[in-house]
């Protein structure tokens, strides 16, 4: 049975490899320390404590206490999900393409990472259908746009989803928005079959 530091050490590997395109270095800048440091904690020199993991994690966009998980174990047990490719993978690579195509300022990978705060591999490997998406992720990435997180994993021309601009809508008066739900009302109404 591995002990926690073990299994924060292979975590944190997999952070590095996945979330910050298996360099240390990025992940150093990120939680504003020294890149010797992350060095002697994936080999094992430096613990990993309780602080220390929970920067960790969020400077990665993880779930508090994701790094003392062993996500292999989970996976082989069945009660986590192996990553693959999926139908909603497919739908949140091609939303996210589509809103860096009609956005000028987040037209490229790496500025999309910059603005939502993750790495570019995560990005690259989002747009290529390789990796799940994390739910903090998925909302950094959404953010960055101005937009919602469930914006990503709808499909495009969904017939239960109204087409409007959410961010112009968020800015509405309270009034202004109850005509428009009471509009929606009365057309529901007038449509009863």
């Amino acid at each position: 049975m591995k002990s926690i530091n073990d299994i924060r050490r292979d975590n944190l590997r997999d952070i590095i490899d996945r979330d910050f395109n298996r360099t240390q270095s990025r992940l150093a800048e990120r939680l504003e320390c020294q890149p010797n440091l992350v060095s002697r904690w994936v080999k094992g020199v430096k613990t990993i404590g309780d602080s220390v993991a929970r920067k960790i994690e969020k400077a990665a966009n993880k779930p508090t206490y994701w790094l003392d998980v062993d996500h292999y174990l989970s996976i082989a047990a069945g009660t986590e999900q192996a990553e693959d490719n999926s139908e909603i993978g497919v739908v949140v690579a091609g939303n996210l393409q589509r809103w860096m195509d009609s956005n000028r300022a987040l037209s490229s990978q790496q500025k999309v990472a910059e603005a939502a705060g993750v790495s570019q591999a995560t990005i690259n490997r989002l747009l290529r259908n390789e990796a799940s998406i994390t739910l903090n992720n998925l909302a950094a990435i959404a953010a960055a746009f101005g937009r919602r997180p469930y914006e990503l994993i709808v499909p495009p021309g969904d017939a239960g989803m109204i087409k409007y601009d959410h961010s112009r809508y968020a800015l509405l008066p309270e009034n202004e928005k109850a005509k428009i739900e009471s509009f929606i009302d009365f057309t529901f109404s007038q449509n009863q079959s």
